[in-house]
């Protein structure tokens, strides 16, 4: 087909832009099949990430309009600064289905290196979701886009992307299993309760890592800073913890949140048990206690979908057994970043 890279005008998008805003809301609706399975856009959950980011990132937003289709919002990217690295992330390049392979992609990737380069930012990274054996069928495009743009795929480890149909398998028929003892669970919503916070924050950084130095200072800003996110975007979240009788702390935690826009679908995000506190099934304690948890306060969920390194089999195992199926696998793109002279 025809190049019609010469009839492009580039803008950022701005929060405060309905018409433009309401245009990117209908490429985002028009663009969700390329992803089968994946849960709708929200518009509260997109509207609110234009003035919400991420804790510690910077997000750039771009459109793209093209004038021989009424000057309409063809073409979409964000690119996601998070502080202190030295790579920019692609979270968003978007073309309208009826105008692809027209060079609206390739110029919307040369604007997102323009702009990783003037962030001083080395490289642009991406994720491309891509078929696993005996999976779904994905589309080949992403990745031969990638590679067409001199991307190279990243050692990183890929993620494994699963779902859990609650329609299908339910995980909560035998109920959720005793604690063991000398712990016992605690519960709260989409705010952390004070007490839990910095804890929340140590668990969050490290990883369970017992090596992480737990005597420095260690603010709760992340927390906030994602809650503050949250809020932002209408999400709300789940949060089932685990505290150590003994020594008091919160030994470990999960997290389960959901937009606004989706009733039925929800996200399970973080879990994490402090490796002192392993061997003792918390993980798995954590995911059905707040599953209960979630739908006994959401009862429209059927579908929970999460993802995790597949270096991670432990936790990978653990979805597995309560019903998680994998999908596909999320895998990194790496390109380099010119100096801009």
């Amino acid at each position: 087909m025809n190049d019609i890279t010469h009839d492009l005008r580039f803008s950022p998008l701005a929060a405060d832009d309905e018409t433009t805003v309401g245009q990117w809301l209908r490429l985002l609706a028009d663009t969700a099949g390329d992803v089968p399975e994946a849960a709708p856009p929200c518009t509260a959950d997109m509207t609110g990430s234009l003035r919400f980011p991420p804790p510690a990132t910077k997000l750039e937003d771009w459109v793209v309009r093209h004038d021989g289709h009424g000057g309409r919002v063809v073409g979409a990217l964000r690119l996601a600064l998070p502080d202190g690295a030295d790579v920019a992330r692609l979270d968003q390049l978007l073309v309208h289905p009826e105008l692809r392979r027209r060079g609206i992609g390739r110029a919307l990737y040369g604007r997102a290196v323009d702009i990783a380069a003037g962030h001083g930012r080395a490289a642009l990274s991406a994720t491309v979701v891509e078929a696993l054996p005996g999976g779904p069928a994905r589309d080949p495009g992403p990745a031969a886009f990638a590679a067409a743009m001199g991307a190279e795929r990243s050692a990183v480890p890929a993620g494994v992307h699963q779902w859990l149909d609650l329609d299908a398998h339910d995980p909560l028929a035998d109920g959720v299993p005793v604690v063991p003892e000398g712990y016992s669970l605690v519960t709260w919503g989409t705010i952390t309760p004070d007490e839990y916070a910095v804890r929340v924050s140590v668990l969050e950084q490290s990883l369970g890592d017992e090596n992480f130095d737990e005597d420095q200072e260690v603010e709760t800003s992340y927390a906030r800073e994602f809650e503050t996110m949250r809020v932002g975007r209408g999400r709300r979240a789940y949060h089932t913890g685990v505290v150590h009788e003994a020594s008091g702390r919160l030994a470990g935690y999960t997290s389960v949140s959901k937009t606004t826009g989706n009733p039925s679908y929800a996200l399970q995000g973080m879990t994490v048990v402090h490796r002192a506190h392993r061997g003792h099934r918390l993980g798995r304690l954590l995911k059905l206690a707040n599953l209960e948890y979630v739908v006994r306060h959401e009862p429209g969920v059927r579908l929970v979908e999460t993802a995790n390194a597949e270096d991670n089999t432990a936790m990978i195992a653990v979805n597995a057994s309560l019903g998680y199926v994998p999908y596909d696998r999320w895998v990194f793109w790496t390109g380099a970043v010119g100096s801009g002279d």
